[in-house]
């Protein structure tokens, strides 16, 4: 008897056509028509208001549960977590959320609005019953991603401060090597002085960038510190190898010759390895970090060993500048003086 009843349901099943509400017709699905931003040109970005224009809302309430605030918003169909909507109109079919970042949604505004190529950005927006999926769209939105009078004034700021910086470099001995004295000529260039300011001009930029756009205040990474840390310490490690090179010898330094030839050269002339090493590192990791600053509108996490790599050299940088040094023979006569002939730090 059971046999009979399963068989009979089956045929019946085969036999009764599939109606059409259980079939998905992506014509009839709900979907967002038509977006307004808060902005006199129709766009909107962090800290603005958008209006959602959905066809088809109530069914998307439906399957929230009627609950508006689980609700989704989707951008270029990435899910911007917790940022429930404001309000729903079911009546008038629309949607309003306040763009605002959080924790939940980091990640997400990173991916919107990292290696800007313009001041807005056209986005994609739609809506889902949750993070899972959007329902299809058309509408577009112009995405503000960098404010325009902000970035002008930080472009300007920057400009005057990086001529500032080079004007006090060439001028004065903000990154020279001022022991042992010189004479007839400028202090040399020291390296870990140069390796110090390059830095702290880098994270200072990088840090104004990050919040210009974001608004963020905890950027800095603990190995964005760390390579700062090696570079105050590489500077001081190399002050303190000058001053204690030779207690009571009187030392004199060779003037600059350039730029180059004081951070890379050693005493006798010709290009070190080690500091052309610690150099090219420098360099390197630099350009990584403005490479991902502006990609991900985030100050990068370098891991232990690359961290590692930039202790060896500098670790290196310092063991070397010990024979640079050449200090006052004891078997030399009275009044006779031993001199340094090192290009700097």
């Amino acid at each position: 008897m059971p046999k009979l009843l399963c068989t009979a349901a089956f045929v019946c099943l085969l036999a009764s056509p599939l109606r059409a509400a259980d079939t998905f017709d992506p014509a009839n699905a709900p979907h967002v028509t038509s977006v307004q931003g808060s902005r006199h040109d129709n766009s909107a970005g962090l800290g603005d208001r958008l209006t959602v224009q959905v066809q088809g809302l109530d069914r998307v309430l439906a399957a929230a549960n009627g609950n508006c605030r689980a609700i989704v918003l989707f951008l270029n169909g990435i899910p911007i977590d917790g940022m429930p909507p404001e309000s729903c109109d079911p009546y008038s079919g629309t949607v309003r959320y306040f763009l605002d970042r959080d924790t939940p949604n980091d990640e997400a505004w990173h991916r919107l609005l990292g290696s800007p190529r313009g001041f807005q950005r056209v986005v994609r927006v739609s809506i889902g019953a949750g993070e899972q999926f959007s329902y299809p769209t058309l509408a577009t939105m112009k995405l503000s991603v960098i404010p325009e009078p902000e970035f002008y004034t930080f472009v300007i700021l920057l400009a005057a401060s990086l001529v500032l910086l080079l004007l006090l470099c060439s001028r004065t001995t903000l990154i020279r090597n001022t022991v042992p004295p010189v004479t007839g000529g400028k202090h040399p260039f020291s390296l870990a002085r140069t390796q110090m300011a390059f830095w702290f001009f880098l994270v200072l930029c990088g840090y104004v960038f990050c919040w210009l756009i974001t608004k963020e205040l905890d950027t800095i990474t603990a190995s964005v510190l760390a390579l700062i840390g090696i570079g105050s310490g590489t500077a001081l490690g190399g002050a303190l190898i000058d001053t204690n090179a030779s207690p009571g010898a009187q030392l004199t330094a060779q003037p600059s010759q350039g730029f180059l030839r004081d951070v890379l050269g050693e005493t006798g002339g010709g290009i070190s390895l080690y500091r052309f090493q610690m150099f090219v590192w420098t360099f390197v990791l630099g350009i990584i970090f403005v490479s991902s600053v502006y990609a991900q509108l985030a100050m990068p996490d370098f891991n232990a060993t690359l961290l590692g790599l930039m202790g060896i050299s500098s670790g290196t940088y310092l063991g070397f500048k010990f024979p640079e040094k050449r200090t006052q023979d004891p078997t030399t006569p009275p009044g006779a003086a031993a001199a340094i002939e090192s290009s700097g730090e």
